[in-house]
This record gives structure tokens, sequence and C-alpha cells, in this order.
């Protein structure tokens, strides 16, 4: 199982794991395009690298970018004095 911190492909930089809990990973960073985004991946047991991968090799999955607020919202990341980085003005 990789530590998801390591799992850092040439197209997403993790900035935080905002969550880790019983092999599950949420992971805000930068994506190909600079833009802010949260990810999410299953980390594996043992030897397994998780899902997804690419070519055996453990990657993150992008969620859309109007799920980032309510998601890092209900995991207690975002507090309302504060914005998450990948959320722009209007």
């Amino acid at each position: 199982m990789p530590d998801p911190s390591a799992v850092n492909p040439h197209n997403f930089k993790v900035i935080e794991i905002v969550y880790n809990l019983n092999g599950f990973s949420v992971a805000w960073g930068v994506w190909e395009d600079d833009t802010y985004r949260l990810a999410m991946r299953w980390n594996g047991e043992g030897e397994d690298q998780g899902y997804p991968k690419t070519f055996g090799n453990p990657v993150w999955f992008m969620l859309p970018q109007e799920l980032s607020l309510p998601l890092l919202q209900s995991l207690g990341v975002y507090q309302g004095s504060h914005r998450a980085p990948s959320t722009t003005e209007a």
C-alpha cells in the first residue's frame, strides 16, 4: 500500500492529504493545467498499489470542481472564515 503523500504522478502534485482513513485518501493538489483540485484514491493493502493506477503505478482521480467545496466542508476541512485554495472569485 503506497503512502498517499508519495503518490505524485507527473500531472498532479499533492499539496496536502486532507483525509486518510481505512485505506481511503483525499488529497488537495495542483492539476496539470495549474488548477487546484481535489482528488481521491483507495490505497490498497500490502503490495497492492490501490486504485486507481496506471501501468501499475498509483495515481489519483480528480473530482469535478463543483464537488470540492461541499466535500471539504463535509470532512470538516473547510472553515467558513477562510477559502479552500481551489475556489476562485466569481
